[in-house]
Parts: C-alpha cells; sequence; structure tokens
C-alpha cells in the first residue's frame, strides 16, 4: 500500500484546517484561495514555500506550497509538512528572512509542535 493520495485539494484542506487552528489563526495568512497547492515528486525535500514576489505582466501573483507524493505518505506527516511550510509563508508575508531556518523560524516551530503534537526534532 502505498498511502495518502495527495491532491491539490487536499493540501488545500489541509492548510486551512491549520490556518483555522493556533497559532496560525493569530498570524493573518491568507486564504486558501490566495496560495497556490501544488503536489511535486520530489524525493529530497518534504515540501518547499515559494513567495509571491514577481508579478507577470500585471497579474496578481500567488505564493505557492508545494508538498512531495514521493515522500509525503501519511496524514500526520502532511499535516507537519504544511505547518512547516505555513511558517515560510508567514515569514515571508511578514519581511522576515525567506527560506530560513532562522532563530526566529525555530521559535514559531517550537510553539507550532507544541500545539499540534509534532515531533520538533523531525519537523
Amino acid at each position: 500500500m502505498r498511502g495518502l493520495r495527495l491532491t491539490p485539494e487536499l493540501l488545500e484542506g489541509a492548510y486551512e484546517y491549520l490556518r483555522l487552528s493556533n497559532p496560525f489563526r493569530h498570524w493573518n495568512l491568507p486564504e486558501a484561495d490566495q496560495i497556490v497547492f501544488r503536489v511535486m515528486g520530489a524525493r529530497d525535500r518534504f515540501g518547499h514555500f515559494r513567495g509571491r514576489h514577481v508579478r507577470a505582466r500585471g497579474k496578481d501573483s500567488f505564493s505557492e506550497i508545494a508538498i512531495s507524493a514521493g515522500m509525503v505518505h501519511t496524514t500526520d506527516m502532511l499535516m507537519a509538512t504544511m505547518a512547516h511550510e505555513m511558517i515560510h509563508l508567514y515569514q515571508d508575508e511578514n519581511g522576515a528572512a525567506r527560506g530560513h531556518h532562522n532563530p526566529e523560524f525555530r521559535r514559531l516551530a517550537r510553539r507550532v509542535c507544541a500545539i499540534h503534537g509534532f515531533d520538533l526534532e523531525a519537523f
């Protein structure tokens, strides 16, 4: 058995669930319809976040959260990975260092893991 079958709709649902829970509900994160959710096949990472910094021909740009179907096979792993990428989104929305696990990221990760029961060492 392969495990959880990821779809963009499933990623969106995981995002909205977490966005409505602590501590995310206090972070003023964008609603799911303002994020691009993508399933990728990467085997070198569980997920990634890309910020919305480049506007193409005057079109609105959206941040992207991608989760790897090659690495994420359980609901627990999906939720932990989504939460991880949402911290990157929060930092990006607030102008903090993007893509880095800086001291602020680690502080936020400790809080998220304590609330949601994620393993901080694996997070």
